[in-house]
């Protein structure tokens, strides 16, 4: 009786000491999960314009029993595929710090809002590729824009709309004359001097006969998107008499991109 009494006493230690670690644990939020996570806060603009940077933050707390550290933690955008992945140009934000069990920690980053239309955003914790804990509260997102080209499709990565330009219809061979135009980046990356240039040409993007002497007309600074910059820049009028045309667009490592200038037909006498 006395080995049963023992065997009964030293359970009811046993119980005892599982409900206050149980307790401990619940009065500090922690679980006995390896990696967990609970959602604390998040910022997100619920509408944006297409284009446009936007600061988000996102503050979650670690009630696990792991310590994240920065390159195998990370907060991730939830419900993307292969295709939609890129959408909001982040769907990755590593932890900057080392977060112990019971801390929190905020994320402070910038999405680039993608072209029109109705979004979602919605962030959980990964280790690696494995998803855990509380998932931030699902943000709907409103993205449109008044001013953007809607026959262009793809806006994500380069793109420009013709604005306006000044160039003489009538020109006296050999003599040089001013030409300005104006265009708009309505993409989604910055023109850099040396990477984006305007290219003059004779009939849209064919310069072979280079009959305007001038080829690139280089950019003096950069140009953020929805910005628009003015190329100032002279033509020497061909040598021989005759009706030419003009015509210029943005360029990229060679490559063209955007509306191009509306074709101007000009005597040269």
């Amino acid at each position: 009786m006395k080995h049963i009494r023992s065997i009964s006493i030293l359970a009811a230690v046993f119980v005892l000491m599982l409900g206050t670690l149980f307790a401990q644990q619940k009065g500090t939020g922690l679980s006995d999960q390896y990696d967990n996570a609970s959602y604390l806060s998040q910022s997100t603009p619920g509408t944006m314009l297409p284009g446009q940077s936007y600061g988000v933050s996102v503050t979650m707390k670690n009630t696990g029993r792991s310590t994240w550290k920065q390159g195998g933690y990370a907060l991730k955008l939830i419900n993307v595929n292969e295709s939609t992945v890129k959408t909001w140009s982040v769907s990755t934000v590593d932890v900057n710090s080392t977060v112990s069990p019971g801390n929190e920690v905020v994320f402070n980053f910038t999405i680039i809002a993608p072209v029109d239309g109705s979004y979602n955003i919605q962030w959980q914790m990964a280790n690696g590729n494995d998803f855990f804990g509380e998932t931030s509260s699902n943000i709907p997102v409103r993205v449109s824009g008044p001013d953007l080209p809607t026959e262009v499709p793809n806006i994500i990565e380069n793109n420009a709309m013709f604005i306006s330009q000044s160039v003489p219809s009538e020109m006296e061979t050999g003599l040089t004359y001013d030409v300005t135009v104006i265009m708009k980046n309505t993409g989604l990356t910055t023109w850099k001097p040396g990477d984006n240039k305007l290219k003059v040409s004779t009939t849209g993007a064919d310069n072979t006969l280079n009959a305007w002497v001038v080829a690139n007309v280089e950019l003096s600074g950069e140009v953020a998107p929805r910005s628009e910059v003015v190329f100032t820049f002279k033509v020497t009028a061909p040598n021989k008499s005759g009706v030419y045309n003009l015509q210029s667009q943005i360029v990229k490592d060679g490559l063209f991109f955007g509306q191009p200038t509306t074709n101007v037909v000009i005597n040269v006498n």
